[in-house]
């Protein structure tokens, strides 16, 4: 349980970071409508239940056929999620207001490139799905860590498009983000250490 709380609150707090996610979403909401966001939502949320459901089949695959390999992809993990922790607690980036140009049109498909195309997420997966599952879990347990990222996106994005009215709550997200990238950081140097004491 630990464990999966730890998961949440990486994602949750992923979810709220201001960048590309959080940009294309404020992009097509403003120049659209909420459906129009809530299209763009979905597709994120996809993506992510696309990298989560890869990395998923792949980590099964390789507890079923080499354990060895498995347990180097855990402390690979572990160290990348410390390195990459590291980084978000200690470099500050500025906002990102911007994203490249809505693919073919549809809020969903921009959505969806955005993030099934960006390699770093399905690092991410790879990482810390490796230091969260084991071979002894329920499928049911499998399929709650696949599903909790893309939860996580829908609901927080659902909170912003019902409050993305208010010029303020953008202002606030933007004065905000070096704290939520803070707590981000230091939740995967935490998840990374407990692994590597494990």
């Amino acid at each position: 349980m630990l464990d999966w709380l730890l998961f949440l609150g990486i994602t949750v707090g992923g979810a709220m970071v201001p960048g590309a996610n959080f940009a294309v979403v404020l992009r097509n909401t403003l120049n659209g409508s909420r459906r129009t966001g809530l299209l763009t939502v979905c597709g994120l949320a996809t993506a992510l239940m696309i990298h989560g459901t890869l990395t998923l089949l792949g980590i099964s695959a390789l507890i079923q056929n080499s354990p060895a390999a498995f347990e180097a992809i855990r402390w690979l993990g572990a160290g990348y999620l410390i390195i990459l922790g590291g980084w978000q607690l200690f470099h500050r980036q500025p906002p990102q207001d911007r994203v490249e140009p809505q693919p073919g049109g549809s809020p969903f498909l921009a959505g969806l490139l955005i993030s099934l195309f960006n390699p770093k997420v399905l690092v991410f997966f790879l990482a810390i799905f490796s230091q969260v599952l084991s071979p002894d879990q329920s499928l049911a347990t499998k399929l709650l860590y696949v599903a909790t990222p893309a939860l996580a996106e829908i609901s927080w994005f659902m909170l912003v498009l019902a409050l993305l009215g208010t010029p303020a709550i953008r202002t606030w997200l933007m004065r905000v983000k070096s704290k939520l990238e803070r707590f981000l950081g230091g939740a995967m140097v935490a998840l990374g250490i407990k692994i590597g004491l494990g």
